[in-house]
């Protein structure tokens, strides 16, 4: 019977790290089958999902902390809870937005986004300097799972007014 797991990895970055995470599941028989990794100003960030045997979740669970000690990460697994019900139907869509830079950008979109029944998938931010003044311009994309029964010009119409609010630009298009 297969298994999954969640292993996250935290540390500074450095060249061969994903080489040694990688390895140290491979190493104890898991399969990496999924996975977002980034560097985020000298701190790379991972997760994976892990799948194995019962004997690989627990070797896995059981010398994450020689993953931790080697790699110099802070390292954790958490099982993966593959029995969750199937979510109602959705339509993906990829949601981007740009604005100047101010506190709460992401936290808005977010609430909105959970008011409107929509689960974000992903989400990428960065903070970039405009080509001409230098100014901090905040950039987000997000791929969504909006409800099938959703109606998109309205969820189109709220995400209009509360970025012009926010002084943002936003474009949602299907996938």
């Amino acid at each position: 019977m297969m298994h999954r797991a969640v292993l996250t990895a935290l540390g500074a970055d450095r060249p061969g790290l994903v080489d040694d995470v990688s390895g140290f599941v491979a190493e104890r028989g898991g399969n990496v089958e999924d996975s977002r990794m980034v560097n985020l100003h000298g701190q790379f960030a991972m997760v994976m999902l892990v799948a194995g045997g019962e004997e690989t979740m627990a070797r896995l669970r059981a010398e994450v902390a020689e993953l931790a000690a080697c790699c110099q990460v802070h390292a954790e697994v958490t099982v993966a809870d593959v029995t969750r019900p199937a979510g109602r139907p959705a339509l993906p869509y990829r949601l981007r937005t740009w604005a100047m830079d101010h506190p709460g950008l992401l936290k808005s979109v977010a609430h909105l986004l959970h008011e409107s029944s929509v689960n974000i998938e992903s989400a990428d931010t960065r903070l970039k300097e405009a080509p001409v003044t230098g100014a901090p311009v905040f950039e987000m994309e997000m791929v969504l799972a909006v409800p099938a029964e959703t109606p998109i010009a309205e969820l189109r119409e709220r995400l209009g007014r509360l970025c012009d609010e926010l002084n943002m630009d936003v474009k949602l298009e299907a996938l």
